[in-house]
């Protein structure tokens, strides 16, 4: 007998949903995943080096939410979920490759941390290619605090740092490594929306 009724009602709810009628709002947390970057440019002439690049959090998270359709007010949260680093271009002049040996830091409020290790990269092998790093916690805590710091209505700058501990041969006044590498950064934003479903009861 609930079956003969049942069958019933929910045809007349699916019909006054297409109307218009049996419908109620719900929000929903949608999970959508944005990728920004930072380039170095290296002209060195020493074994062990140092470069910088700065991160405005704030932005690149205001750039995936507009990609996407969603404004500021829509973000519930977000965290680092990969990391990539690579090669984008090698100068003309370079006449053999390079291997390189170091980290790559993460400076935020006062604290830096490393975020990734890279040992023995061939500096030609990386070239046109995304190498996945394998992430230290203690760099990625220091940038999903920037981050929560931005929901909370801060805007984060970060400063991403290559420390270089050897390159092999090495580098000199008349040989200067020169190459570009960017490291590129996943960040997964939580994301509120409303959408109108059919309510069946």
């Amino acid at each position: 007998m609930n079956t003969k009724h049942w069958i019933p009602m929910l045809v007349v709810c699916v019909v006054s949903a297409v109307s218009g009628g049996c419908l109620k709002d719900k929000v929903l947390d949608l999970v959508v995943t944005g990728e920004t970057s930072g380039d170095f440019v290296e002209n060195e002439t020493s074994s062990a080096w140092t470069h910088p690049a700065v991160v405005d959090v704030g932005q690149e998270i205001r750039d995936i939410l507009q990609a996407n359709g969603y404004e500021e007010s829509d973000l519930k949260g977000a965290h680092l979920t990969s990391m990539h680093y690579g090669v984008i271009d090698i100068d003309a002049g370079q006449l053999h490759d390079w291997t390189i040996t170091g980290s790559i830091t993460v400076t935020y409020n006062g604290s830096t941390q490393t975020v990734l290790d890279y040992t023995s990269q061939s500096v030609q092998a990386a070239l046109g290619k995304k190498i996945p790093a394998t992430l230290q916690s203690g760099g990625v805590n220091l940038i999903n605090t920037a981050l929560k710091d931005f929901i909370d209505g801060q805007n984060p700058v970060l400063v991403f740092r290559i420390d270089n501990g050897s390159t092999t041969p090495s580098p000199s006044g008349v040989d200067p490594m020169m190459f570009t590498w960017r490291a590129w950064l996943a960040i997964q934003v939580i994301v509120n929306q409303k959408v109108t479903v059919p309510d069946p009861f």
